[in-house]
């Protein structure tokens, strides 16, 4: 069923226009990078790539992206118009909500990791890179990424249940992702689950107690996914 997903995306172009959002999101780093202050080149900085990549990703695009994979996902039969006729054959509605949930999560980790691989390049065009920073920005991309596409899943379920459109989705998580800039300035930043990836991966300096706290703030969102995605399933 999940290879079924991938190729009903395939004949969309659905992973072309995902590319050309990638790309245009590389090029204004790339630009932002060249731009200078005091006759240095921001991207000059060791990681500078690296970290603006994330903080502008996790701020602006991951969580709206993402949120428009899932809700391509589940709109692509009700677009077509054979939803119900799949529903006619034999064919488990938990494990079809399931695979493509997975789909969701596999395309949307993939978006992640060549925003890394694109971050990579630009940096090494500038600077060097050690190993051991390579390996502590995979891990932070990594982080972001799972805890959006946790945040996308569930805009999506709850969209599902209330029968929105995609637009309504996308708007929902540009909107969550950016009230994220405006918390970051408080102290208590890590209560929103937005600013809470950043010190999930040590992207902010935090404690343990923040740490703890920024995990938690999750489980409540994971709860409301399942929640939702199971009135879904039961939804005719």
């Amino acid at each position: 069923m999940i290879s079924l997903e991938f190729k009903k995306l395939k004949r969309k172009k659905f992973f072309v226009t995902l590319l050309i959002v990638c790309f245009i999101s590389a090029i204004i780093q790339y630009i932002m990078g060249n731009m200078t202050y005091n006759g240095v080149k921001y991207g000059a900085d060791v990681g500078w790539f690296l970290k603006n990549g994330l903080t502008v990703n996790s701020y602006y695009l991951f969580i709206p992206v993402f949120a428009l994979i899932g809700m391509e996902l589940f709109l692509l039969e009700e677009r077509n118009n054979v939803y119900n006729n799949i529903l006619t054959i034999p064919i488990n509605k938990v494990k079809l909500i399931k695979s493509k949930i997975s789909v969701m999560f596999i395309i949307s980790l993939s978006y992640c990791l060549i925003t890394l691989i694109l971050m990579f390049l630009m940096e090494l065009n500038f600077n060097g890179l050690s190993f051991t920073l390579c390996m502590q920005y995979f891990v932070k991309y990594l982080v972001h990424g799972l805890i959006s596409c946790i945040i996308s899943a569930t805009i999506v379920s709850v969209m599902l249940y209330y029968k929105q459109n995609l637009q309504t989705a996308i708007a929902v998580g540009f909107v969550m992702s950016f009230v994220g800039v405006f918390v970051s300035q408080l102290n208590v930043a890590y209560l929103y689950i937005v600013n809470g990836m950043f010190y999930l991966s040590n992207s902010i300096y935090s404690n343990g107690f923040e740490k703890v706290i920024s995990f938690l703030t999750i489980l409540p969102v994971i709860c409301l996914f399942f929640f939702y995605m199971n009135k879904n399933s039961k939804m005719s």
